[in-house]
């Protein structure tokens, strides 16, 4: 039996959520390893829990459950697990009532579980006592497009995240350039309208990434871009606070953003030239401070854990790892943490 104190020592678990073959991958599922606190690397992943396209995955605040959503062609689903030791016990799917889910959160109360469907929606799920999900308690259809016709035909709901305590929910919408901001009941789960965000024509908002003294940073995947943000002190309303900064000279198509942990710095991976943007953000301006090679394909996502960035190489399968230098920014590359087939998400729980 391990005693507390070891517990202690070990590091947290991380969980990859990746793209199975009906979604063209190499994935099997769900992967569970824990970070080795002295190295920074991934231990040996355990066997993937079966999954299909566990391609975003989101924690229980009690740290009890997990929920992945699976991206499929058609219609989706979400899945809920339960936490055992190293172990993901799954606990059953329900439907999201639209076509690739890729995002999801779970309410800071710990009630419902949201997700953005790329099909142009979003669900609202209860979670029960056992942590099993429910049917759509809610499910908001979005709606508008954009100038990029290939990509913004129509709305594509792309990220859910929770604001101020969890009384807002903050959906970016790819497809129409628009970030809504909507009121969430998290006692019926229900979902109002309130203020929204309107970006340039063909920004592409993807996801955002949040700091202290209300500011946020939102990637722009289709013109390569980061923008600064203000969240309103009163309404908590999200504002342009400054001019977009261009990634990797505007040839790149952007993917996960992220902030360190005193909101200093901002980290983008880039698909295409295969990077990492360490952004310096301090007061609110945007500069780069260095532009390092990820050395696998195609990252789709980045998370920090414990001062170690790690990317996940789509089409590489690997995820690469970086310690971050918490005076200046800059990363300094650890190798391959591990080996998998088409990761797609990098959730760390403890």
């Amino acid at each position: 039996m391990t005693s507390p104190n070891a517990s202690d020592r070990r590091g947290p678990l991380v969980y990859v959520g990746a793209y199975t073959p009906d979604m063209e991958g190499r994935g099997t599922g769900i992967t569970v390893c824990r970070q080795d606190p002295a190295t920074g690397l991934l231990g040996a992943p355990s066997a993937a829990i079966p999954a299909i396209s566990p391609s975003y995955l989101a924690p229980h605040p009690s740290g009890r459950f997990v929920y992945a959503v699976s991206e499929r062609g058609g219609e989706g689903a979400v899945g809920a697990y339960s936490v055992q030791d190293e172990r993901l016990v799954p606990l059953g799917e329900v439907s999201t009532l639209g076509a690739g889910p890729c995002h999801l959160a779970a309410d800071p109360t710990g009630r419902f579980v949201v997700v953005a469907n790329y099909g142009g929606s979003v669900t609202v799920h209860p979670i029960a006592d056992d942590g099993t999900l429910g049917e759509a308690a809610t499910h908001v259809r979005l709606t508008g497009s954009g100038p990029v016709k290939e990509r913004q035909a129509s709305s594509h709901a792309h990220q859910v995240t929770f604001a101020d305590g969890g009384e807002w929910l903050v959906v970016c919408d790819l497809g129409s350039d628009t970030v809504y901001h909507l009121r969430f009941d998290a006692e019926a789960g229900t979902i109002a309208e309130g203020p929204k965000l309107t970006l340039p024509p063909g920004t592409g908002p993807r996801h955002i990434a949040y700091g202290p003294a209300g500011f946020a940073w939102l990637v722009g995947e289709l013109n390569a871009t980061v923008t600064p943000l203000r969240a309103d002190p009163i309404t908590g309303a999200l504002t342009i606070a400054g001019k977009p900064f261009v990634l990797s000279g505007g040839q790149g198509v952007p993917s996960a953003i992220v902030a360190s942990a005193d909101g200093r710095f901002v980290y983008v991976a880039n698909r295409g030239p295969d990077t990492v943007s360490v952004l310096s953000v301090g007061g609110g301006g945007i500069a780069l401070v260095e532009e390092t090679p990820t050395g696998g394909a195609w990252p789709r996502d980045v998370a920090i854990v414990n001062g170690v960035l790690y990317a996940a190489n789509q089409h590489g399968d690997t995820i690469t790892a970086f310690r971050c230098d918490p005076d200046t920014g800059a990363l300094t590359p650890l190798g391959v943490a591990m080996t998998t087939g088409t990761p797609a998400n990098i959730l760390a729980t403890r």
